[in-house]
């Protein structure tokens, strides 16, 4: 879940080492337009991603982004 609203899509998903320490990292993707729907550009926002993996065990992690806006082609 993205802070407790919007669902990961269950696929793709992609087990890999995307930071290079060793430690397999799961990639989760989230639907752009519900995501996009919590977000404004020039905010500065926590985001949670939380779950539970298929042994029960539940997960948590936060970060700060800043959003910018898509430039128009």
């Amino acid at each position: 879940m993205l802070n407790g609203i919007v669902p990961a899509l269950a696929y793709p998903t992609d087990v890999g080492d995307y930071d290079s320490d060793g430690v397999p990292d799961l990639m989760g993707k989230f639907d752009r337009s519900n995501a996009q729907d919590m977000l404004e550009p020039g905010d500065e926002v926590e985001l949670t991603v939380s779950g539970q993996l298929t042994d029960g065990t539940t997960f948590e992690g936060t970060d700060t982004i800043r959003v910018i806006e898509q430039e128009k082609k």
